[in-house]
């Protein structure tokens, strides 16, 4: 018998104590990227600045952490990688479809997706969700490219 997906819930941080708990959890799990140092006043800058922070939770486990930002029509959108003993769940896609239900319940035409050049698994699940690569590169030494998909 097949075992069935579990199905992620979302939750976004909005009190001081959830944001912290997120800056604590598994600092393996949460690996930093070549963009953003995952600690407590790095968050809070994202927060700060108008980025959403969602816990990504499996019954009451958090496997990930979400960033959204609505700019426009459009939402960024950026991720940490999915827990280790949770990778290979379909969790991913997951993420994608939740970004893909936000952005059209706000009314939106665009979501754009930032990740590192050599993240190979991000950006096959980019590509396998219709993101197209725009060219435009950040970060240090251009490392962090840009995704589009317009919806």
């Amino acid at each position: 018998m097949e075992e069935k997906v579990k199905e992620l819930s979302f939750k976004e941080a909005k009190k001081e104590e959830e944001v912290v708990n997120l800056s604590k959890f598994d600092i393996q799990a949460f690996t930093d990227t070549q963009d953003f140092s995952w600690n407590l006043d790095n968050i809070k800058k994202e927060v700060k600045t108008g980025w959403k922070l969602y816990s990504v939770m499996t019954d009451e486990e958090i496997v990930a952490a979400v960033l959204m930002k609505k700019d426009g029509d459009t939402l960024f959108t950026k991720n940490t990688p999915i827990k280790m003993a949770f990778q290979g769940n379909g969790f991913s896609h997951q993420i994608k479809n939740f970004y893909e239900q936000e952005a059209k319940r706000l009314s939106l035409t665009k979501i754009v997706n930032h990740c590192p050049v050599d993240n190979f698994r991000m950006i096959a699940l980019n590509e396998s969700h219709g993101y197209k690569r725009t060219g435009n590169a950040f970060g240090v030494s251009n490392n962090i490219i840009e995704w589009v998909k317009v919806l």
